[in-house]
């Protein structure tokens, strides 16, 4: 009854405008932790619940594994609020033992990673964690996360733009009790000889799944699987206690490589200007990281870096590729139709052909599933069930694994 009660309240204040696939909340939330994390001038990082018209109840501003004690914390490279206010990305590495490195596979190469976000992240590779923010909200910090894997490797992250006004993604600041802030996250990726290997950019997946304030339910829009708020308006104010909040469940397994990102949007580029990083040196201690001439890292967020408070990104990491004096890439290879159901075609020309000595289908606990000693045409995959593999392909002189999606 008190389930029908809320819904034809919400009914009667005007959600029946909303046309999308949100669950959707009006006013502040409720304060269930009061704050997560001290640190001497910073904000309080409160958590809260509220219910929407549907009699869901959402976590605000996110359910994050920050109390999670099995999820390993970043370390730091610049975090004022524990005293490392490291000057080098190369002293603060100096500070690490290596207890700190993540082992999701045994042979694989470690794998360091730089990251500024605002607020708060979590990082996947392959589904497992290897490290999440150690300050929820500020002071704002930067964080290495170091891992080993084999490539190809799935990096998803969980993005949180944490708020003060519970429930309506709002913040004091500028003379304002709701002025809406804003998010933001850049990220580089490096192997064990210091080149890079993968920078936030617009080749990333981003989706949203918190947007808020809503003012006025009308001004949201989508359009396929994009959660559109540009015409929605950002004005701060004094009086945000009836504005709207719009939530999206996450998919089960959106950590894990073997999910499907295809239908996500990319991921919208931002400058550091729009960010507003030139005050902070977690940021500006460590250009040479971050703003790399020769291989610039962008910040990333999704399409509405103001009102989107929830946002997960992925990437996939290609294989490494050895190349020989005819600059082989892997693009020379073409594997297709991928996802595919029945079989699956490999196209490059003759003169690769002739140097392929050995394919190979691995399922994602690392178990063979198929095998040919010479270059094929055409491979059947009747005998595979649904989900993710990595297809190898190895001659003396490369070698290459891709993602192979079986349907």
């Amino acid at each position: 009854m008190q389930k029908l009660i809320i819904f034809l309240l919400f009914t009667t204040y005007g959600f029946a405008q909303y046309t999308g696939t949100a669950s959707v909340t009006q006013g502040l939330a409720t304060t269930t932790t009061s704050n997560l994390y001290t640190c001497t001038g910073g904000r309080i990082s409160a958590v809260g619940t509220i219910t929407a018209s549907d009699a869901t109840t959402w976590t605000v501003p996110a359910l994050t594994n920050f109390t999670n004690t099995s999820f390993p914390f970043a370390s730091d490279l610049h975090n004022a609020c524990d005293g490392n206010n490291y000057a080098t990305s190369a002293t603060a590495l100096a500070a690490l033992n290596g207890s700190d490195i993540v082992t999701i596979d045994a042979t694989g190469e470690i794998i360091t990673a730089y990251v500024f976000s605002d607020n708060y992240f979590e990082m996947y590779i392959n589904g497992i964690p290897v490290g999440k923010d150690k300050v929820p909200y500020t002071e704002f910090n930067s964080s290495i996360v170091r891992f080993k894997v084999n490539r190809p490797f799935t990096i998803a992250m969980l993005l949180i733009d944490w708020e003060e006004r519970m429930g309506v993604g709002a913040e004091t600041n500028g003379g304002f009790t709701y002025h809406i802030g804003d998010g933001g996250m850049v990220a580089v990726f490096k192997d064990a000889s210091n080149t890079i290997i993968a920078k936030t950019g617009s080749d990333w997946k981003a989706q949203t799944f918190y947007t808020a304030p809503i003012m006025n339910l009308t001004c949201p829009t989508e359009s396929g699987t994009s959660r559109l708020s540009a015409n929605c308006s950002t004005a701060d104010s004094n009086s945000g206690t009836n504005y709207y909040g719009l939530h999206w469940a996450r998919p089960a397994n959106w950590t894990t490589a073997s999910f499907d990102d295809s239908t996500w949007p990319n991921a919208t580029t931002y400058t550091n200007a729009t960010i507003g990083v030139d005050n902070k040196p977690a940021y500006t201690n460590f250009t040479n990281i971050f703003d790399d001439a020769s291989n610039d890292a962008q910040f990333i967020w999704s399409t509405n870096v103001i009102l989107d408070n929830e946002v997960i990104v992925r990437k996939t990491i290609a294989s490494s590729l050895s190349t020989n004096e005819n600059n082989l890439n892997e693009n020379q290879i073409r594997i297709y139709p991928n996802p595919a159901k029945n079989e699956i075609h490999l196209d490059s020309n003759q003169s690769i052909q002739g140097k392929i000595d050995k394919i190979t289908i691995y399922n994602l606990l690392g178990e063979l599933v198929f095998r040919s000693n010479q270059y094929l045409e055409t491979i059947k995959l009747d005998n595979l069930s649904s989900g993710m593999y990595v297809i190898k392909i190895r001659a003396s002189e490369f070698e290459i694994s891709k993602k192979l999606i079986v349907q």
